[in-house]
């Protein structure tokens, strides 16, 4: 029980990847795929299960109040604009090049609702709720946010073998780089409000944007604009990290 005490990060990384795997299992088995909408929502499930067992009340506490504090106005724009926004330079750049002029799409409702408030809620207690603080305890926040965005993109792995919960018809290893540049921004916003609230308002802007806005390759006609988009998340993390610093990427202070 120590070592698992000791080791409950990696622990958490661990089961939250074999349950991914596993629901994908049963989905390809049972030719369900409406039982895959356990997979976005275990990572929080499991890490309270986790908080549970090794930290108690207290633990549970800070997990639900303590990363719950009040933020700035500045912080909840950006948390809910940033990702929107690049997303529609990117549209505008390739609208230059003959590609689809910036406008909405008609969205399956369900899917947007699901994308934006059920799935993060249902990650996001989980990733940043306990993983994240857990990580910027050992390491900085550059390399943190590369340890997690690198399991949170694999973790999408088993989903994107029948094609839920990622970015369809985009290449993994694009997704993945999505996946790693979203994770430095959010832990720079993490960083200076404490918040998950902030977190799941970032990941449900995410989502939402790409619902709603014709970023995807399936609503774009092509992966262009994706990559377009890519390009402009990691320009803005590299400035973030620049101006920041890499060891916290929040300057001298957070809580702003």
């Amino acid at each position: 029980m120590a070592f698992l005490r000791k080791n409950q990060l990696w622990l958490f990384f661990i089961i939250a990847l074999a349950f991914s795997v596993g629901i994908v299992a049963v989905v390809s088995a049972r030719h369900n795929e409406g039982i895959s909408i356990l997979i976005p929502l275990s990572p929080s499930i499991i890490a309270i299960i986790i908080t549970a067992i090794f930290s108690g009340r207290a633990g549970l506490r800070e997990m639900f109040i303590g990363l719950s504090p009040r933020f700035g106005l500045r912080w909840l724009i950006i948390s809910i604009l940033l990702f929107p926004i690049l997303a529609s330079l990117a549209i505008l750049i390739q609208a230059l090049f003959s590609g689809p002029a910036l406008s909405l799409h008609s969205a399956n409702i369900g899917n947007l609702i699901g994308g934006s408030l059920i799935i993060p809620l249902g990650e996001e207690f989980g990733w940043r709720g306990y993983a994240l603080p857990r990580l910027l305890k050992k390491y900085s926040a550059v390399t943190a946010s590369l340890i997690l965005g690198v399991i949170w993109g694999l973790w999408h792995f088993p989903g994107f073998l029948i094609g839920v919960g990622v970015v369809e018809g985009l290449p993994f290893v694009y997704f993945m780089m999505w996946v790693l540049g979203a994770t430095m921004l959010m832990t720079w916003v993490f960083n200076h409000t404490r918040s998950i609230w902030a977190m799941i308002l970032m990941h449900g802007a995410a989502n939402a944007t790409f619902n709603l806005l014709r970023i995807t390759p399936l609503s774009a006609g092509g992966a262009t604009t994706f990559y377009i988009f890519i390009g402009l998340l990691w320009l803005f993390a590299g400035w973030v990290i620049l101006r920041f610093g890499h060891r916290t990427l929040a300057g001298r202070g957070i809580n702003e």
